[in-house]
Formats: structure tokens, C-alpha cells, sequence
């Protein structure tokens, strides 16, 4: 019992020696990369045992406020980025990127035409052998890979466009620039996945990963079904909120 007092009594106190060191961060207004006090140094500025700095050394380390390197010292690491966005406004993901600060970008995986599935049939109201384009993109925030996107489009709503004709970051955008489309609502469904092979093979991430997978269909003001998407976010950027009442 008393090994476990001292243990408890031990997280306490790197958690408050935790805090104490965010409150030096910010307070000294530093800046990614740049260095902290040498465990030494912060052992006499909040006047506790060299062992509970590590302690709580190690707490930031693992929640990649800072990081350390060997011979160097530990030094500030860049903020990890996070969007919180609510689910009851329709935004482009780029809209929703520019909203939080970063600079959205768009990292190509294919465009393919292909025959639809019967899913795509009763999805899209098509006839069993009306062509669709299905577009599979990965989108950036300030370069970094936050999601995973799927959209399929009946080929009849582009026109005579070819795939390889076809670029751009929203598609919200290009569907109202190109053809006058406004989306104008979407039915969606929040469903925890993990990654398909491909985007194994793209993002780099382990087959045990979560992601927060957004199914959604698309209609313009007439309520026709204009395409439908599977967007695979990563919950450790994006975070989503839903206000409730009653």
C-alpha cells in the first residue's frame, strides 16, 4: 500500500511539474525549436528533485510537446495540427482546412471511369451500364496528410469531360464552377473504420490505425443526388462535434 501512496503521489507531482513547464513555454513565448532549460536549470527554477523533471520531461516528450536530442538538449516541437470543426454546416474540406489556418492541399491517387456497382446504381438513380468517375485524393493541412477521400460522380453530371481532363482541390467548387451545381445539402453517417490497403500503401499508416470514416451523399437544390463520398479522416487532426438539444 504504501509503494502504490508514493507512486500516485509521484504522477501527481510530474503533472504538476507538467504544467509548470507549459506555463514556462508559453510564458517565454518560445517558439518551435527552440531550447528548453537543461534538466539542471529547471531542477533550481521550481526547486524539485532532478528525477521528477524527467518524469515530467518524459510526459511532454510523449505527447510530442517537445523533443529531445542526444548531446543537444530538449527543445520545443511544432504544434500538432488539429481541426475542430461542427457537422451541421456543409464545408469543403477546404474550406474547413482555410478556416483553421493551414494551407490546404491535394495529393492525387487516381481517377478512374468505371462501370457502377449496384450500390452506385441505387445511390447515384443511374441506369445499370451509365458510366461513373470515381476520384481518390489525398488532402494535405500545411502539407501534412489528414485525409483520405473517395467521391463517385455520374459520369452524364461532367459532360464530355475525360479524367485526365479533370483538376482541382473542392469539388464543391469545380462542381459549381464548371456546370453551375450547388451542393446544397448531404446525409451523412459517422462510422469508425481502419485504413484500406491503399491507404496502407499511400499514407504509410498500420493496418490498425483508426480513422473516422464520413459516408456521405450530396444533393443540389432540386434534390437531386449529385455524387456520393467515403472521406477517411484521421481523428488525431480532425475532431468533430455535434451540437445536440432537445
Amino acid at each position: 500500500m504504501t509503494e502504490f501512496r508514493k507512486s500516485k503521489k509521484s504522477v501527481s507531482l510530474s503533472q504538476e511539474v507538467k504544467k509548470k513547464i507549459l506555463e514556462y513555454i508559453e510564458k517565454e513565448n518560445l517558439q518551435p525549436d527552440d531550447k528548453l532549460p537543461s534538466e539542471s536549470q529547471l531542477t533550481k527554477m521550481f526547486k524539485i528533485s532532478r528525477y521528477t523533471i524527467r518524469e515530467a520531461l518524459a510526459l511532454l516528450e510523449q505527447e510530442k510537446i517537445i523533443y529531445k536530442i542526444k548531446g543537444k538538449g530538449t527543445f520545443v516541437n511544432k504544434k500538432p495540427i488539429q481541426i475542430k470543426s461542427g457537422l451541421e454546416y456543409l464545408d469543403s474540406i477546404t474550406e474547413i482546412i482555410r478556416k483553421f489556418g493551414y494551407e490546404p492541399g491535394t495529393k492525387w491517387v487516381s481517377i478512374e471511369e468505371t462501370i457502377p456497382t449496384k450500390d452506385m446504381v441505387k445511390k447515384l438513380n443511374l441506369k445499370p451500364k451509365e458510366k461513373v468517375i470515381t476520384f481518390k485524393r489525398i488532402r494535405t493541412a500545411d502539407g501534412k496528410p489528414a485525409a483520405f477521400l473517395v467521391d463517385t460522380v455520374a459520369k452524364k453530371i461532367l459532360g464530355n469531360k475525360k479524367p485526365d481532363q479533370i483538376n482541382f482541390e473542392s469539388l464543391f467548387e469545380y462542381m459549381e464552377k464548371e456546370f453551375g451545381i450547388i451542393i446544397e445539402y448531404a446525409i451523412s453517417e459517422i462510422i469508425p473504420t481502419f485504413p484500406t490497403e491503399e491507404m496502407i500503401q499511400y499514407l504509410g499508416v498500420d493496418k490498425n490505425s483508426l480513422f473516422l470514416l464520413l459516408y456521405q451523399l450530396h444533393y443540389d437544390k432540386e434534390g437531386r443526388t449529385i455524387f456520393y463520398s467515403l472521406d477517411y479522416f484521421d481523428p488525431k487532426i480532425f475532431k468533430f462535434k455535434v451540437i445536440r438539444s432537445r
